[in-house]
C-alpha cells in the first residue's frame, strides 16, 4: 500500500473506535446493540467493496415512471424528517460512511481487488469498534466480559 493510504485507514480506525466507545455507553441491552452495529458495519463494507454495476440503470428505471418518482419524493421527505429528528445519529453515520469511502478509494488507487478491500475495511472497522467499546466498558466496569 502507498504511504498516504495509512492516513485514511487510520482515520477509519479512529472513527470506528469512537463509534464503539459511544456504542458502549448506550443504556440498551448490549447484545442487541452490538448485533445491529456489527451487521451494519458488514453491510457498509460489502456495499463499499462490491459496488453494484447496474446502479445507474436501476435508478433511471425507477425514476422513469410516475409512481417511482412519487415514491422517491415520499421516501425522500421521510428521510429528511428522520435526519432532522435524529441529527446526532445521522452525523455519526455520515462520518462512518465518509471515512469508509475515503479508505476504499485509497485501497482502490493502490490497485487491490474487491475481496482484499473487503477484508481490510472489515478488519479495521470491526477492530476499531471492538477496541473502542472494549476499552470504554473496561474503564467503566473494570472487567471485559458482560454478565
Amino acid at each position: 500500500m502507498k504511504k498516504k493510504s495509512w492516513v485514511s485507514l487510520t482515520l477509519l480506525f479512529v472513527s470506528y473506535f469512537t463509534f464503539g466507545w459511544k456504542l458502549s455507553e448506550f443504556d440498551v441491552p448490549p447484545h442487541q446493540t452490538w448485533l445491529v452495529a456489527l451487521a451494519s458495519i458488514l453491510v457498509l463494507d460489502i456495499v463499499l467493496s462490491f459496488p453494484m454495476r447496474k446502479t445507474k440503470a436501476l435508478i433511471r428505471g425507477w425514476f422513469s415512471s410516475d409512481i417511482g418518482a412519487f415514491l422517491a419524493i415520499i421516501v425522500g421527505a421521510f428521510v429528511a424528517v428522520v435526519v432532522f429528528a435524529w441529527l446526532h445519529l445521522f452525523a455519526t453515520s455520515l462520518l462512518l460512511i465518509s471515512a469508509g469511502v475515503l479508505a476504499r478509494l485509497d485501497i482502490q488507487i493502490s490497485g487491490w481487488k474487491n475481496w482484499r478491500a473487503f477484508v481490510i475495511l472489515t478488519t479495521i472497522s470491526l477492530g476499531g469498534v471492538g477496541l473502542g467499546g472494549g476499552i470504554e466498558f473496561w474503564l467503566k466496569t473494570g472487567r471485559l466480559v458482560f454478565s
